[in-house]
């Protein structure tokens, strides 16, 4: 087996005096498609920010490709929730696109250099925009704004994809072609996603986990009962419409 790409160990967050995350350990290796469900407020995106070094733990380790080296989360792209960009901002897409390349500048005064042009208009070739890259943001569709925030994630060449609630606020039509997308994307990284909704999780998904505040999970690419149980505290039925979804337990002859 490859070694993990990322690996979180005891991991424990407080934050304005209340634990947030205790004791959360896990490997996201390099073939991974690794789903972490749970409820609002269960400590989803608190454990992103933590892996991408937005926030201090109080106790845990946390090794990137190996490494503590905070240099090494470089290797890291971030797909945040649709609503965190303000998309009135006016900036064109190749620009807002580049911008995810500033944390691989370490010259100064920072400025894009040749390499930082070629991998945006690659990362615009592979979302499939180029016709879009004078556009400003603001005129694009939803689906199109979609795609412009994972071509920011991909520019800078990451071993890992981190999604947080990425479809949350778009449309059906968008949600399957955002996954159509990441489906493309999984030979080149491993992908992390991050969602409160368990009927989102794509049938890509090889490994699945459900967290609030403690970790629950079987390693498998299936919810089983007592994951949820635990992660949600409360009964929890799993209803699938039409094909049974492969993240699902096999459904009983009738």
């Amino acid at each position: 087996m490859s070694a993990p790409v990322i690996e979180v160990d005891d991991l424990w967050v407080r934050l304005r005096g209340q634990i947030i995350l205790e004791g959360v350990s896990l490997a996201i290796y390099p073939d991974d498609f690794y789903a972490i469900i749970g409820p609002n407020g269960g400590g989803k995106t608190t454990l992103l920010r933590a892996i991408l070094g937005l926030l201090t733990p109080c106790r845990g380790e946390i090794r990137i490709l190996g490494s503590r080296d905070a240099s090494m989360r470089r290797h890291l792209g971030y797909v945040p929730q649709f609503r965190t960009f303000d998309f009135q901002y006016p900036i064109t897409v190749r620009e807002m696109i580049l911008s995810g390349r500033l944390g691989h500048i370490t010259r100064f005064p920072r400025r894009y250099g040749a390499d930082d042009h070629a991998r945006a208009d690659e990362a615009l070739e592979t979302l499939q925009i180029t016709d879009l890259a004078d556009r400003q943001i603001q005129n694009l569709s939803g689906g199109e704004q979609q795609r412009v925030i994972i071509a920011r994630a991909l520019v800078g060449d990451p071993k890992v994809l981190l999604l947080d609630e990425p479809t949350v606020y778009v449309d059906a039509p968008t949600e399957a072609h955002f996954y159509d997308i990441v489906d493309q994307l999984r030979d080149r990284m491993a992908i992390v996603l991050v969602t409160h909704d368990v009927g989102v999780l794509p049938g890509l998904v090889t490994r699945v986990a459900c967290l609030n505040r403690r970790l629950y999970t079987h390693d498998t690419d299936e919810i089983t009962p007592d994951m949820l149980d635990a992660a949600y505290h409360c009964p929890v039925d799993l209803i699938a419409h039409g094909v049974p979804h492969r993240v699902f337990p096999e459904h009983p002859e009738e």
